[in-house]
């Protein structure tokens, strides 16, 4: 297929041709150089040129032989070099880091002055000049008095590995290390290959169970660095390493000319290794299995200097190459076809006896909006009445009326596309819009009707509620904004609790380092986790008060500054009876926490009022205190988002629904269901009684797989086990609770029950409640531990207990 190229891919192109034709033009001059042709450095009397570059080739290998030697035969690979980096990273040469080039510059002049002196002192000349031309002559002239022959060479190498490392960014480390373990696992192969074949005789041989054998345990093996394994050992899934991009390089990393070329490559090393498959290449290589990742990061923390590795790979982002690729093909949408359209929309209304004209035309990536203007003393309500018989006389699946537009005097009316894009997750990353964004909680959400990137700041909402039926594109809009969020930030940033009552869509974030607990799926542990979300609140809001902040944000730049300054603070809300320390903690900066619960109707259902009084009450108060609720389910019913928390949630997204009411539920107005499904959305921004209508961007699930593992690689998630234990303390009680732990004797009015219960003879919870005016659970802990105490007996078969003991004294 022909795919056209805009003005700078042109140049592009064309400049990897020069570039290419140069380097090869010079690499055929200086292999068919003959001294006795005239050039640059003497003057020739044959009347023809035995240069296969005719006399400009002549000259210009003359001269590069004079200056360099030897070396002279590298720099047409340097031309090409340097003509391939132009074609493949153009748009990061656009944001030039000038520190960077600096260096490469200094590096490049380094290395080409080491190499000519270390040719110019070890090898013959070539042809009349020198083996490293007059620069190496000059470098190595100059250093010989003062160093001696071994000095000066020792001296030279030092610097050409200085300016490789400058120039290139290699690290010679990194290669002795790879040396050396190549050198080792090949000896110890080899040593151990006589014995192997001898055992191979055996029938009951088996290498990899004699490998586990000959394999002491150790109690407390200490690995400074993952141990790495030759190339011939490593598995495919190795075979094509991502390096992480910085943000610049990321954000334009889709953008240049080489995509189409690259569509063909084989991304299967984002996949996680497959267990089975190295074990199998283990057993035929006869080689020990690798250390795991995990487990070396585990006991790196335990080392001061190995734990900033560790951090420093928790403060990188992943790579862009690990999601695919957006597809390069345009919309094939022709401005004749909208033209048609235009007079077929106006015909159409105009047989409903409703005059309109089409003023503008939007094409977008899902759907095209016709702006109508409409004639005096017709009605909007009209033209909604008549969005089915449009959409049947314009053979269309469906048709949205837009009955306001901001900043217009239109209507819109929104028709679905013959051939609909697909919005990539990288597409709407690599984007500017996500790039600038500071806020640590910048999600995706995919691209308007006018194929703009739209993202949306969680801290801004600040909550989310997401509803539509299934294969409305819900569960990927949600991993969407969850893998955004993996990519903006770090887990010192946010951290997620995750409520997964289908056991499948969530799952398989389990183990990322940004997660405060394990995915939630038991709908019981599920409300122990929103009552920590709740105590956590009030524990945030009493640090911000005592600091004097008003947010997150605030207590943060507070806390860091005063690190910065070296005089941490301490914890103001610590108490020597909270643990066994002598001084207070000191404060650490505090991330931001966002609740994602899949399928919120399943755990209305199985927890209750209980569970709605908690998301009412983090609704309420959470925004200043970072913690966040993304809330999506696919029964917009009224039973499940109730009055009380669609008016603490204003931020909803409305996916497919099958009816208006179901739309006026979510949205407060109609029109989601006449969406497209399939991504197709309506977008309520927090502030705004118009939704926006924004086609989400598609991940699919080997990318959430592959950005998965790349935070794992980097470190394991550092679980909070006090988030289901169900503990109940102050600050996570509502309103009219008592604390479940307390003993009963504890309770002020333990005393008087027992009096009443015993004077009266009768122990029911009912006549403590009415007795006392107390609620019911209230009243029966108070039975309970009457119970328990020996005073009342357990329940019959008729629920009666029986007083036990006798009444107090009188005057008591």
């Amino acid at each position: 297929m022909y795919f056209p190229l805009n003005g700078v891919q042109r140049l592009l192109e064309v400049g990897l041709i020069v570039f290419s034709g140069f380097a090869l033009f010079l690499l055929l001059a200086l292999l068919s150089f003959d001294p006795a042709d005239p050039s640059w450095s003497q003057t020739g009397y044959q009347t023809s040129i035995n240069n296969y570059a005719g006399p400009v080739g002549a000259w210009l290998a003359d001269a590069l032989l004079f200056y360099f030697g030897w070396i002279a035969y590298l720099l047409p690979f340097l031309v090409a070099l340097a003509g391939y980096l132009l074609f493949k990273r153009f748009h990061d040469l656009m944001t030039l880091d000038y520190l960077i080039l600096g260096l490469r510059l200094i590096g490049l002049v380094l290395t080409l002055l080491t190499a000519t002196a270390i040719s110019s002192m070890n090898f013959n000349d070539i042809f009349y000049f020198s083996s490293g031309g007059v620069i190496g002559d000059v470098v190595s002239s100059s250093l010989l008095p003062y160093f001696n022959f071994i000095g000066t060479v020792l001296l030279l190498l030092c610097g050409f590995a200085t300016g490789l490392t400058l120039m290139t960014g290699i690290s010679w480390l990194t290669v002795a290390d790879a040396i050396g373990a190549a050198c080792f696992f090949g000896v110890q192969y080899i040593v151990s290959l006589p014995q192997r074949l001898n055992a191979r005789n055996n029938d009951d041989y088996d290498p990899f169970a004699e490998d586990l054998a000959e394999q002491e345990p150790q109690d407390n093996p200490v690995i400074t660095q993952p141990l790495k394994a030759p190339q011939l050992n490593r598995p495919q899934s190795d075979a094509l390493p991502i390096t992480p991009l910085n943000a610049k390089t990321e954000a334009k990393a889709f953008y240049s000319v080489d995509t189409l070329a690259d569509d063909q490559l084989s991304f299967s090393a984002i996949d996680e290794p497959d267990p089975s498959g190295w074990s199998d290449t283990l057993q035929q290589l006869d080689l020990p299995p690798e250390p795991e990742i995990e487990t070396t990061l585990a006991q790196l923390t335990d080392d001061e200097d190995d734990g900033v590795e560790v951090s420093h790979l928790l403060e990188e982002l992943p790579s862009l190459a690990l999601l695919d690729r957006p597809d390069k093909a345009v919309n094939p949408i022709d401005p004749a076809d909208l033209e048609r359209v235009s007079r077929l929309v106006e015909a159409k209304l105009l047989d409903f006896n409703v005059e309109a004209k089409v003023v503008g035309v939007h094409p977008g990536p899902v759907v095209t909006r016709f702006e109508l203007d409409l004639a005096p003393g017709v009605k909007v309500s009209k033209i909604t009445g008549l969005s089915k018989d449009l959409a049947r006389s314009l053979s269309a699946i469906s048709v949205r009326v837009v009955e306001v537009i901001p900043g217009k005097s239109f209507i819109g009316l929104e028709l679905p596309n013959q051939h609909r894009e697909i919005v990539r997750l990288s597409e709407v990353i690599g984007d500017e819009i996500f790039e600038q964004s500071k806020s640590p909680l910048t999600m995706v959400l995919g691209k308007d009707i006018a194929g703009k990137s739209v993202v949306a700041d969680l801290a801004k909402m600040p909550h989310l509620l997401v509803a539509g039926t299934t294969g409305s594109g819900k569960s990927v809009g949600v991993n969407v904004m969850i893998c955004s969020l993996l990519y903006k930030s770090t887990p010192d940033d946010v951290r997620f609790l995750m409520i997964d009552p289908k056991m499948l869509e969530l799952s398989i974030y389990e183990g990322i380092p940004h997660l405060l607990t394990e995915v939630v799926t038991d709908m019981k542990d599920a409300a122990n986790g929103l009552r920590w979300c709740v105590g956590e609140m009030e524990r945030r809001y009493k640090l911000m008060s005592a600091l004097g902040v008003r947010n997150l944000k605030g207590y943060n730049a507070k806390v860091k500054e005063a690190i910065a300054e070296g005089k941490p603070l301490k914890d103001p809300l610590w108490r020597p009876s909270d643990d066994m320390r002598i001084e207070p903690p000191l404060l650490e900066k505090l991330p931001a926490i966002v609740v994602v619960i899949d399928e919120f109707a399943d755990m209305m259902m199985i927890v209750g009022k209980k569970v709605e009084e908690l998301i009412a009450r983090i609704a309420q108060k959470a925004r200043a205190a970072g913690i966040h609720l993304i809330l999506a389910t696919q029964r917009p019913s009224v039973d499940v988002i109730t009055g009380l928390i669609k008016a603490n949630i204003p931020t909803r997204i409305a996916f497919q629904v099958s009816s208006k009411i179901d739309s006026r539920t979510i949205l407060d107005q109609q029109g989601a269901e006449s969406l497209l499904g399939q991504g197709d959305m309506l977008y309520l921004p927090p502030g705004s009684g118009v939704p926006n209508r924004v086609h989400g961007a598609f991940v699919d699930d080997h990318e959430v797989h592959a950005v998965v593992a790349d935070w794992k690689k980097r470190g394991r998630p550092n679980y909070i086990p006090e988030i289901l234990s169900g503990e109940t303390t102050e600050e996570n009680l509502l309103p009219g609770e008592t604390m479940e732990g307390d003993d009963g004797e504890a309770d002020p009015l333990y005393d008087q029950a027992v009096a009443f219960v015993t004077e009266s003879r009768r122990a029911s919870v009912s006549g403590v409640q009415r007795k006392f005016r107390i609620g019911y659970n209230r009243a029966a802990r108070l039975v309970e531990q009457m119970e328990h105490s020996g005073i009342v007996s357990g329940p019959g078969h008729n629920g009666n207990r029986e007083v036990m003991a006798p009444p107090p004294p009188k005057g008591y």
